[in-house]
């Protein structure tokens, strides 16, 4: 009984092996053509981030995007940050578990583009091992409950 246990559950176990291999990252490039700024967010294959949604934040309005909207067909999004409001403006790309964030910070004489960090880059694939595991547990406790009542239906 223990090897007809241990096959499926073994088979069930490779569904928690995280999607990280599978998984690709997403960057943002920046250039600055006259006072605005272009984004073109890709994949780490090159493909473009079609269609991701984009949010702009001005310093000190966190919870209110200052601009909405999204990438073209080339993952590309340009925008003019308002001088009149200095400071480090937050930008958000977000596309089908993908995300990429950039501080933009912004003077009275504009964009200051060599000072543009972008944060870690969102994956949120990862998610997918821990409830994979979890399925596999459920999933494994309720066959070998199905294999236990089958067994003592078989006895008696």
């Amino acid at each position: 009984m223990q090897k007809k246990l241990l096959v499926p559950l073994a088979l069930l176990s490779l569904l928690a092996i995280p999607a990280q291999a599978i998984a690709h990252s997403v960057e943002t490039n920046y250039l600055k053509i006259n006072e605005m700024l272009e984004l073109e967010t890709v994949f780490s294959s090159g493909e473009p981030l079609k269609s991701a949604n984009v949010k702009v934040y001005a310093p000190g309005k966190p919870d209110q995007p200052w601009l909405e909207g999204t990438t073209d067909e080339n993952g590309k999004f340009a925008f003019e940050p308002d001088k009149s409001i200095p400071g480090k403006w937050e930008v958000f790309i977000k596309e089908r578990g993908h995300a990429d964030i950039l501080t933009v910070p912004v003077t009275k004489q504009g964009v200051d583009v060599d000072q543009i960090s972008e944060a870690q880059a969102v994956h949120m694939h990862y998610v997918a091992g821990p409830l994979a595991l979890f399925g596999v547990v459920i999933g494994g406790g309720i066959w070998a409950g199905w294999q236990r009542r089958g067994l003592s239906h078989k006895r008696g």
